[in-house]
């Protein structure tokens, strides 16, 4: 059994998976490789290099608290006389995002920042160097086809992969335009299975559909509600490849609130440690003597009809 976690994409959310990686990890549940998608893929490609849980958590909250922080004003989230401010912050870029700026160039925000934040975090190494396989997924904004990366540069792929489209600007990897993975493959278990994964753990911190109260009050917030509709339900889609899905109770944390560090990695521990249970069921039944029958004979059939179709 070859075994991967998948780690998604939803900016701050993200920070979730470090509790997830932090409970599988003190109950002895080790990966073969790992998937990540936009913030997932800067968690995963930091347990890819290091394994360890305890590291990682310790060294993003000194970089958010003590850098990103700071560069952004971030910290007057947490300072109730200022709180307008903070939000004026996120609503101007919530705004372009939304309906753009002919004075602002492809981005509301310079790479300068993220590239700093994935620079200072990972070294400067091919993704095939990382201690366990790791694939990170980007868009490729030419073709709107989803990019699987499992070699090149590791600093540039992560980055890529986190460009959160209108806020940082595409990057060029080999002549090609990439952004944030999160719109082709938000939580990237088929990427794991690129990696010949068979036994996937999914940590999905995207957004969740909202039952509405009232109907939406123009066309663009109709428009914007029936995409994010079809997203959603398209995710909801890949997703049921993985064998286990996590899933930290954080919906109602947006994507910019990085202030919300403690409880994103709290909640994401307490979702995890509510599927220990049922994540050692699974791998007893996926390791079960009928069960590996039954992926043989799959996999022979497979192999035999392709063989046929061939020749």
């Amino acid at each position: 059994m070859k075994r991967a976690i998948a780690l998604g994409g939803g900016g701050a959310r993200g920070l979730a998976h470090i509790g997830v990686l932090k409970v599988l990890e003190e109950d002895g549940i080790k990966f073969d490789c790992i998937a990540g998608t936009s913030m997932g893929a800067i968690i995963g490609a930091l347990y890819a290099i290091d394994q360890n849980a305890a590291k990682l958590e310790k060294t993003l909250k000194e970089y958010f608290f003590n850098v990103m922080f700071s560069k952004l004003n971030m910290q007057k989230m947490q300072d109730e006389t200022q709180v307008s401010s903070a939000r004026s912050l996120i609503r101007k870029a919530r705004e372009f995002v939304k309906y753009g700026s002919p004075d602002s160039g492809n981005s509301f925000l310079s790479h300068s920042m993220l590239e700093e934040m994935v620079n200072s975090l990972l070294p400067d190494i091919d993704i095939t160097d990382t201690k366990i396989p790791f694939i990170c997924v980007a868009t490729d904004i030419t073709n709107g086809k989803e990019k699987s990366f499992s070699k090149g540069p590791l600093r540039k792929i992560v980055l890529a992969s986190a460009s959160i489209p209108g806020v940082f600007p595409p990057v060029n990897i080999d002549d090609i335009w990439y952004t944030d993975g999160a719109h082709v493959n938000v939580t990237p278990v088929s990427a794991a299975k690129l990696l010949g994964a068979d036994f996937i753990i999914a940590s999905d911190v995207k957004s969740k559909l909202k039952t509405l109260d009232a109907l939406p009050a123009n066309s663009k917030d109709i428009m914007n509600r029936c995409n994010f509709i079809a997203n959603y339900l398209f995710y909801e889609v890949l997703i049921k490849e993985a064998n286990i899905v996590i899933e930290p109770n954080i919906k109602q944390i947006s994507w910019s609130e990085f202030n919300k560090f403690n409880l994103m990695v709290s909640e994401g521990e307490k979702a995890a440690r509510a599927q220990l249970l049922n994540i050692r069921k699974e791998i007893n039944k996926f390791n079960a003597p009928v069960a590996k029958c039954k992926r043989f004979l799959k996999h022979f059939l497979k192999i035999n009809c392709l063989k046929a179709a061939i020749y």
